[in-house]
């Protein structure tokens, strides 16, 4: 359970406070608790409410870094994706990805067959202890008449096939966070989100803390410390800011990422790599411009990613109609018919992803960013007690998380003896035998019978503490009822407020179910849910309604 207790936070040092509740922040917090630490993790929003509620959901298994001749970041992604598949295998699954082949050159099937079936070598151990219903497929050949069987919508001039790998994908990134932040919590760890970091504690030239403001309230607060990890994303180099002495220099780039839905999918698992008219400037081995993706998840496509350099305030990131209208042309280039109109679109999905160098981005040949940033600021600034971590791909979250706690323990002469036990051992609802086990032990559930859609949306979201939900309902067997329209049921809104500290309603319908990340819901499931919240928290009929608009805003108007 977590509890939002703030009392708890200035009681005494922390070894580290860590400063950001996405997934980067979400997996600090988790490795740092296995490592022994004591730690409290604060959020100035809710968790995983910016970038990483608006990912693509894919888990990169790094086949792209051979056009780039990095062997290292190749096994880097691809020992992150089975890592993910292991401990969270609930919410991570494999999608298999075609990438259609043109004539005989370096878009031919010859070439990259090579490259993918090097990458399989290169990888042999990717199944290691991933459950049987997870394990990654080796590369297919497909034929061109089997392609154009899944994809008939393709160029078919000069086409010649295609080939297969599998990415993994996240069903609930933000679910993925909280199962980290749940096992974060488990092992002591003090949480709560609505925290906003707003300075630094200091002692002798020494960080020692951070100053914060209760976001619900207004009061502030000291949280003490023997270290602070500064995971705040896009928000890190303005904390750092506070104290010139330990800004970054230059100030990092960010890349504007957008994605978007719609709202139906092609009849399989498949997901296709469509020419885009952007191009990597750092590649190596170009096969021509980068590509979009169409992927299928849930019941929706996923179309994705373009990129453009973005140096506003974090709060301001959007897109303009006209921007979209120019990625939607793309996308109809591409594969006519997959997206004839914008009132097709039904979420877009922006969030900030730091970048290549601002001062090396050249017209539809951008340089995109390779590495994460962790930055120890007593070797660079000559200021103890403060690490920052930027990263660039929620795929090396947990790794990355794992560098810079492994380089906290040295700072603290503490040994880290469990660094590797947090790529094998489960997080929060991951101690499943297999996602077919769960599905039919939910099934099995007496004395409400539920429908496949919804057991299949409890087991991605809840895996192995599914029991939490359906507690619930043997509570009050009306909670069963799903919210029109969707797989959620009114037990998990009154988990989310009363175990995973949902303060809002954007709260529970992005961050913590199905409710509206793949479309927006029915006027009645929001209304439902909102006046479940109300009764929960004891919200005014104006409170309510407040929430009602603040999530409707959240949706485009683009008809």
């Amino acid at each position: 359970m977590l509890t939002r207790d703030i009392a708890l936070l200035n009681q005494g040092a922390f070894d580290v406070v860590v400063i950001g509740g996405g997934i980067f922040g979400a997996c600090a917090a988790r490795e740092a608790a296995l490592a022994g630490l004591s730690v409290a993790l604060i959020e100035q929003k809710d968790f995983s409410h910016a970038t990483s509620a608006n990912h693509f959901k894919m888990v990169h298994c790094g086949i792209r870094y051979l056009q780039h001749l990095d062997i290292k970041r190749l096994w880097e992604s691809s020992y992150e994706r089975s890592a993910l598949l292991r401990i969270a295998p609930h919410l991570v699954q494999t999608v298999p990805i075609v990438i259609p082949t043109y004539g005989v050159g370096s878009q031919g099937k010859p070439f990259l067959g090579v490259g993918m079936l090097t990458y399989d070598l290169l990888t042999i151990r990717r199944n290691e202890k991933i459950l049987p219903d997870k394990r990654i497929a080796p590369t297919q050949f497909f034929s061109r008449s089997k392609l154009l069987s899944f994809f008939p919508g393709l160029n078919k001039a000069g086409l010649t096939g295609g080939m297969v790998f599998d990415e993994g994908q996240m069903y609930n990134l933000p679910r993925l966070a909280l199962a980290f932040i749940h096992s974060a919590a488990e092992r002591g760890a003090v949480v709560a989100n609505y925290v906003r970091a707003t300075d630094f504690l200091t002692s002798n030239g020494k960080i020692i803390g951070v100053k914060s403001v209760d976001e619900t309230t207004g009061e502030s607060f000291e949280v003490q410390s023997r270290y602070v990890l500064n995971t705040a994303g896009p928000w890190a180099h303005r904390l750092l800011n506070t104290d010139k002495s330990i800004a970054l220099k230059p100030v990092p780039t960010f890349s504007r990422d957008l994605a978007f839905t719609l709202p139906r999918r092609f009849d399989h698992r498949y997901g296709v790599a469509l020419p885009s008219e952007t191009r990597d400037a750092d590649v190596l081995a170009d096969r021509g411009g980068r590509h979009l993706f169409a992927v299928p998840w849930r019941t929706c496509t996923l179309i994705g990613v373009w990129h453009k350099v973005f140096e506003g305030p974090p709060e301001e990131v959007n897109v303009e109609p006209e921007e979209l209208e120019q990625f939607r042309r793309e996308v109809a280039h591409a594969y006519p018919g997959l997206c004839d109109d914008l009132d097709q679109i039904q979420v877009i999905n922006t969030g900030l992803t730091l970048f290549g160098d601002a001062h090396d981005q050249r017209q539809r040949g951008l340089s995109f960013g390779k590495r994460s940033m962790l930055v120890d600021h007593k070797a660079v600034h000559g200021r103890a007690g403060l690490v920052t971590l930027i990263g660039v791909r929620a795929t090396t979250a947990r790794g990355m998380a794992s560098k810079a706690i492994g380089l906290i323990l040295r700072k603290l002469n503490k040994p880290f003896t469990s660094k590797k036990a947090s790529a094998y051992q489960p997080v929060w609802g991951g101690g499943v035998a297999s996602f077919s086990q769960i599905n039919e032990e939910i099934q099995a559930f007496d004395p409400v019978r539920l429908s496949t859609q919804v057991v299949r949306s409890l087991a991605h979201n809840y895996g192995s503490k599914t029991d939490k939900i359906l507690g619930y309902v043997r509570q009050n067997r009306n909670w069963a009822m799903p919210l029109q329209g969707s797989t959620t049921l009114p037990a998990e809104v009154v988990h989310s407020v009363r175990e995973e500290m949902a303060l809002t309603l954007g709260d529970v319908v992005f961050r913590r179910t199905d409710l509206g990340t793949g479309g927006k819901p029915t006027k009645a499931a929001l209304t439902i849910c909102a006046d479940i919240m109300a009764t929960e928290l004891g919200w005014s009929k104006t409170k309510m309604e407040h929430e009602l608009e603040l999530v409707n805003q959240s949706y485009p108007r683009l008809g």
